[in-house]
This record gives C-alpha cells, sequence and structure tokens, in this order.
C-alpha cells in the first residue's frame, strides 16, 4: 500500500510541476520547477525525485513536442535533484538554499546551450549571450521565490515526507 501512495504523491508532485509552470508561462524564466525540485530533493528519497523529473520531462514532451531542448531536460532536472542531494550538507537554511537556487537560474541558459556548442562555437556563443537577459531573470526569479516560499513549503514537505515515509 505505502508504494502506491508513493507513486501517487510523486505523479501528483510532477502533475505540480508541469501545472505550475503553465500558469507561470507568460512570465518569461520565472518558474517554480527550480524550486519545487529543490524542496522535493530534500524531503524525498533520490528515487522518487528522479521519477518526479523524468515523469515531468515525458509531460513537457507531450505538450510540446521533442526538439533540441529535449535531451538538456533529461539531464538538467534529474541533475539538479542529484546536486540538491549533495548539497543537503552544505546548504542549511533558506538564504544558501535561495543562493543556490539563483545560481542554478544563471547557469541554466548555458546548459541549454550546449547542443548549439556540439553544432558549432560561434552558434552556441551566440545562443547563450542572446539568452543572457533571460538567465539572469531567471536567477533573480529563484532567488527571491526560494527566499519567500522556502519555510512553509519546507514545513508541509517535511511533514508529508514523515507521514508517508517518502
Amino acid at each position: 500500500m505505502r508504494n502506491v501512495q508513493s507513486i501517487v504523491i510523486y505523479t501528483m508532485c510532477a502533475a505540480l510541476l508541469v501545472v505550475s509552470k503553465e500558469m507561470l508561462a507568460f512570465l518569461p524564466n520565472v518558474e517554480l520547477v527550480s524550486f519545487l525540485l529543490i524542496m522535493y530533493a530534500l524531503h524525498f528519497q533520490l528515487r522518487g525525485c528522479l521519477f518526479i523529473s523524468v515523469l515531468f520531462c515525458f509531460l513537457q514532451m507531450i505538450l510540446y513536442g521533442v526538439g533540441t531542448w529535449t535531451p538538456v531536460y533529461f539531464m538538467v532536472w534529474p541533475g539538479l535533484v542529484c546536486i540538491t542531494k549533495l548539497c543537503k550538507k552544505i546548504c542549511t537554511d533558506e538564504y544558501r538554499w535561495a543562493f543556490f537556487s539563483g545560481l542554478f537560474g544563471l547557469s541554466f541558459g548555458f546548459l541549454f546551450s550546449i547542443p548549439y556548442f556540439m553544432m558549432s562555437f560561434e552558434i552556441g556563443v551566440a545562443y547563450y549571450v542572446r539568452g543572457i537577459p533571460y538567465d539572469v531573470i531567471h536567477g533573480i526569479a529563484n532567488f527571491m521565490i526560494m527566499l519567500i516560499l522556502f519555510s512553509k513549503v519546507n514545513q508541509v514537505l517535511g511533514q508529508l515526507s514523515i507521514k508517508y515515509k517518502l
């Protein structure tokens, strides 16, 4: 029974990622996906978090089709989960997590330029430089979202993970 409960909760968490992303789509590079994945990684087991992040990627493919972004999504979001797990002992308060989340937002565009660098160095540089203003917005938004929401969401997810042994 616990396994079924975990799958349902993890699936709902992935759905929350999709819904939150779509609800904020009108704001360029302002999203809750980074925040929520970091928070999930702080409270849930690695397997569950990887399930959530990969399911989110598949749901995005269903909504938007396949593009150059697709393989990057499958690296970036599970990668964020793994890096968050590694940083749990270093980042001990919401300010450090806000810095971490902001840094991730700043680096997001570079990570997405990797396929373009594979085509040619010049194309990769052009793609990356063109997106720098959006990376700055992404970094600032991630930083602020983490500072504003960390405390309450941390408390709720802590209770959820204990109650359902996630």
